[in-house]
């Protein structure tokens, strides 16, 4: 016979908490628009290379810094918790 979980209590935040959760928020949603414009960048500059060579240059950047950004973002999932929730070996380390 399986159990159901306990229904868990709403957790109340003073407002500090509130604000640092409400900058964390913030700074992740900023994040992510970042990285989604550096993907968007990548793929009109290479869409468009043919016809403006000088956009080669942008793309490169742009693939930079999309890589950087992806980069950073495995590096930090992986301290904290698991990657995309798969078993990978060393992650979860906090």
């Amino acid at each position: 016979m399986s159990q159901s979980a306990p229904a868990l209590a709403p957790v109340r935040f003073d407002a500090d908490a509130q604000a640092k959760l409400s900058a964390l928020r913030r700074t992740k949603f900023i994040a992510a628009v970042a990285l989604g414009l550096c993907i968007l960048v990548f793929g009109l500059a290479k869409s468009f290379q043919a016809t403006y060579p000088w956009l080669g240059f942008v793309a490169a950047f742009a693939e930079a810094a999309t890589i950087g950004g992806i980069a950073d973002w495995y590096a930090v999932v992986a301290l904290f918790r698991r990657p995309l929730r798969l078993p990978i070996p060393h992650t979860a380390i906090i």
